[in-house]
């Protein structure tokens, strides 16, 4: 039996799964771990992805033992944007500083003043913010001296990863696109960013396309897992570009939404896409020599966790089943209750790293389940209008919006993605997105198919549901997205955010 065999670095897991080669998962591992919140500090140890791998590996060694499938490849996916400071061994230095790390606005300002907001842009397409790895490595420089004095390479988790398996000091296109140091238009590191900030060149790791064999597995990792020696590792790129490959983001009129942690929105592009007010992002595709549009939101998932952590762990292992349920009690507009999502501060549109989440308009009469509803709303308005803006930069109209992620399995919340997108949605039956885009990935740099347009044909899942939208709850949903952007604008404009981030 034919297999690749993905490892997908999450935010909150890594997963490991074995694939047949028309998309069958044949099995899976998996291993969780947390990250450390302090104030703007968002840290995690890079201890628990390669013991996370280990243990995975190990897990999946029965199945290898029993089944004997024949694993072609391996293929890397991970999260994005976080960093790593290592020595010549891989060794990490520090903890790692995770995406959602905002301890380098001062940073920020540094960048905005050495290169200015637009040129930043123009050159990396991404907005000037603590989310990408620049700014990170920025903060490391000026405040862990020590740290970055011994600091032989900085590193994103993909890359870290891929170390422990190759022994290889290599990342791609996608993971370097979210550094804010690569060349969007060239998929170089730009050499005035560098010049312009004192980062020497070999701090950084070696650029391949993604989807490219960088290597193959060592002795150690073949007697832990059981997989042959000299068995081939794909670097397949970033978890977002990915999913994307998997939900069938090939041409301008697709576009795929994965909900997770938070969520983003990524559009195929055959050429850099830009946005005039600097509100989407662009960056390198999982597909070589193409490139997406993306717009993301930092806190999704995440506070739908947060709600039933905090109002329904009454319910024990059932608490999701009940929250899912009494979402659906509450109508269109959860009787005025409105979220902004902010609860780790806003990507797009509004890039606001200050910006927290808000539940407005509650009375005494308000029910959880309207606060419940409330937070899904306000995760789909907010993602409605960072659809719109992509569909004006790209010129085209997306006619239809394919799925995935965690959230997804919450039917009431993608029936609610299709009303307010007003556009027919599509889920697949599989919501292992970016994993399934690593396999496909994979298939390709082995050349077991000839394409990722043939990768996808023979190995994409079948559609399990398709969403249309209903008129009536469409125009309710359009309503509901200006009066939060009017919340979010009163707030902004009167400076609030800022006056509460400061100590009484």
């Amino acid at each position: 039996m034919e297999t690749v065999l993905t490892i997908d670095v999450g935010t909150s897991s890594l997963r490991i799964i074995i694939w047949d080669l028309k998309g069958k998962k044949m099995f899976t591992s998996q291993k969780e771990y947390s990250m450390e919140f302090n104030n703007l500090f968002v840290e995690q140890s890079s201890e628990t992805w390669k013991q996370a791998l280990i243990d995975c590996l190990k897990g999946t060694k029965q199945f290898i033992d029993e089944s004997k499938p024949n694993i072609l490849a391996i293929s890397v996916t991970s999260q994005r944007a976080s960093v790593i400071p290592v020595d010549n061994n891989c060794k990490p230095l520090s903890k790692a500083i995770m995406w959602q790390d905002k301890r380098s606005l001062k940073q920020c300002k540094e960048i905005e003043a050495s290169l200015g907001i637009e040129k930043i842009y123009r050159k990396t397409g991404l907005r000037i913010d603590p989310y990408f790895s620049l700014p990170k490595i920025l903060w490391l420089k000026e405040n862990s001296v020590d740290v970055f004095s011994a600091t032989s390479k900085v590193i994103g988790v993909q890359d870290y990863i891929i170390y422990q398996l190759t022994g290889e000091f290599v990342t791609d296109w996608t993971q370097a696109s979210r550094t804010m140091l690569l060349n969007i238009e060239k998929f170089e590191w730009d050499e005035e960013i560098l010049d312009t900030f004192a980062i020497k060149r070999n701090l950084l790791c070696d650029l391949v396309p993604p989807g490219s064999i960088v290597g193959s597995i060592t002795d150690e990792i073949s007697e832990i897992s059981g997989i042959k020696k000299g068995t081939p590792v794909v670097i397949a790129g970033g978890d977002q570009q990915c999913a994307a490959i998997a939900l069938n983001t090939f041409s301008v009129g697709n576009a795929e939404v994965n909900t997770g942690t938070g969520s983003f929105i990524i559009v195929h592009a055959e050429q850099p896409v830009f946005d005039d007010k600097i509100r989407t992002l662009c960056s390198a595709s999982a597909i070589p020599g193409k490139w997406v549009s993306e717009a993301g939101m930092f806190t999704t998932g995440s506070i739908y966790r947060w709600f039933k952590e905090q109002f329904y762990e009454q319910f024990g292992k059932d608490a999701y089943d009940v929250l899912d349920r009494e979402v659906e009690k509450a109508p269109i507009g959860s009787n005025g209750v409105v979220i902004l999502p902010h609860f780790e501060g806003s990507a797009a549109p509004y890039w606001n790293p200050f910006a927290k989440g808000l539940i407005f308009n509650l009375t005494l009469g308000t029910k959880r389940w309207e606060i419940a509803r409330a937070i899904l709303e306000g995760i789909t308005v907010e993602l409605k209008s960072n659809l719109g803006i992509i569909e004006e930069n790209l010129g085209g109209y997306i006619t239809s919006v394919s799925i995935a992620g965690g959230m997804t399995k919450l039917d009431s919340f993608n029936q609610m993605q299709a009303d307010a997108f007003n556009k027919r949605v599509v889920k697949y039956d599989n919501v292992e997105a970016s994993a399934l885009g690593a396999a496909i990935s994979a298939t390709v740099a082995i050349k077991y198919y000839s394409s990722y347009e043939e990768a996808f044909k023979n190995m994409s899942p079948v559609v399990e549901k398709v969403y249309e939208p209903v008129q009536e709850n469409a125009i309710k949903y359009q309503k509901l997205m200006e009066r939060k952007n009017l919340l979010y604008k009163a707030l902004d404009e009167y400076k609030l955010y800022n006056l509460f981030s400061e100590p009484l």
